[in-house]
């Protein structure tokens, strides 16, 4: 019935106990209703033994719980400790919106997604590992970009460098960190210090000086670097304007205005860049 995680008498022994007492019942008006003697029902509220599944659907119909909470508690706890269980204490602790996350992917408003409901009503293990894992490359995006500003913040040369140079630096270093990781298969939020070793050495043997190539298997990425070359704006300019007005652009006579105002975007897209992970902008496209 149970999966990985398993109930702790002791916490369903508490959780009973709360509704007795919620109920205002004592042990042996408790045990009438649920055809039970009193030394029985004492031994679960105090954690001797665990209730067993029928006894649980009783108290979950005269109180009206899920049966999960008895079990485990609210949705919420269940899914933190099955993490916390798996080893991911760091993402529990340092970003509950995880946890949340992974409870509004499971319910869709008030009705729960029953393609990935266990027996006791609460999102099967398996549910949780894969959506999961998504988030926790969101995570990991966002920890390496803080370590990488942190470390670019600590350089020698660092008020040498404009804002759009530190964003680009920033993108740059975390995309080809996540791409070592991604090949690695060493997606692991917990192993923070192996994370900020990789960061140190990345930002340290990065040219600040030099135009930086963003990864251009996306068209964010080609359109970044694209604009940071006035030649290979002005002619993305002149294929828009022979698709759009059948006319060429040249880029001279006052073009040059209009090459610089669409340069402007770049700062924009990196922004954007830093934000997205690679699973959304799979989805921005037809595969």
């Amino acid at each position: 019935m149970f999966g990985l995680l398993q109930p702790d008498k002791v916490k369903v022994g508490q959780r009973i106990k709360e509704i007795k007492e919620s109920m205002n019942l004592s042990f042996t008006e408790l045990g009438n209703r649920l055809g039970i003697k009193k030394p029985t029902i004492s031994s679960y509220v105090q954690g001797y033994a665990l209730a067993p599944e029928s006894v649980i659907n009783q108290l979950s119909s005269i109180s009206g719980k899920p049966v999960g909470w008895f079990y485990f508690g609210d949705i919420e706890e269940y899914i933190a400790d099955y993490l916390q269980l798996k080893g991911q204490n760091r993402v529990v602790q340092e970003h509950p919106e995880v946890v949340k996350a992974i409870k509004e992917e499971f319910y869709t408003g008030e009705f729960k997604n029953p393609a990935w409901e266990n027996e006791v009503g609460y999102p099967m293990e398996e549910f949780i590992d894969d959506y999961f894992y998504e988030l926790q490359q969101e995570v990991i995006k966002e920890e390496l970009q803080k370590m990488v500003r942190d470390q670019i913040k600590n350089l020698p040369i660092a008020d040498e460098l404009s804002k759009q140079k530190k964003d680009e630096a920033v993108t740059v270093i975390t995309s080809g960190i996540i791409e070592y990781m991604n090949v690695a298969g060493e997606f692991n939020y917990e192993k923070k210090d192996d994370m900020i070793k990789v960061v140190k050495e990345e930002v340290a043997k990065f040219d600040f000086f030099e135009n930086s190539k963003f990864e251009d298997k996306y068209l964010i990425g080609k359109l970044i670097n694209i604009l940071s070359d006035n030649q290979q704006t002005i002619q993305l300019l002149n294929h828009l304007s022979k698709e759009l007005t059948d006319r060429t652009f040249t880029g001279l006579f006052g073009g040059e205005e209009l090459v610089e105002t669409i340069q402007t975007l770049r700062p924009g897209l990196i922004n954007l860049s830093n934000k997205i992970s690679d699973d959304q902008l799979e989805d921005w496209f037809e595969k």
